[in-house]
């Protein structure tokens, strides 16, 4: 199946992103990543991306891989960033969303047996 991107999706993702991050405004690494990838966010919001990119090509992604903004989680950093990857990849596979779900319903489960 050939991946494709979803302007009104890759624009939504790339919007909260950017708001995502802005709720940091003291944090130099934030900051620091707001920059690197202000000129992507801007061409998805201009809707200027129009050809899926590979996974590999996406800026900033080893600093995620690292756990390099897990500190940041009220909002994600994390979540808004791999929704923008995602979006900027042609979307999330069905592979991919049954396991977001599978994962999210084990941890629903654990909180409330807490």
């Amino acid at each position: 199946m050939t991946k494709t991107i979803d302007p009104a999706k890759l624009k939504a993702a790339a919007e909260h992103l950017e708001r995502v991050l802005e709720r940091y405004p003291d944090s130099t690494e934030v900051r620091g990543l707001l920059r690197a990838l202000s000129p992507l966010i801007e061409q998805a919001k201009a809707g200027m991306v129009r050809v899926p990119f590979e996974e590999a090509l996406i800026p900033c992604g080893r600093s995620f891989a690292e756990g390099m903004y897990t500190q940041y989680g009220s909002p994600s950093v994390d979540d808004a960033y791999y929704a923008f990857a995602a979006e900027l990849r042609g979307g999330r596979s069905p592979e991919e969303e049954q396991l977001i779900a599978d994962t999210q319903a084990i941890i629903d489960a654990r909180n409330a047996h807490e």
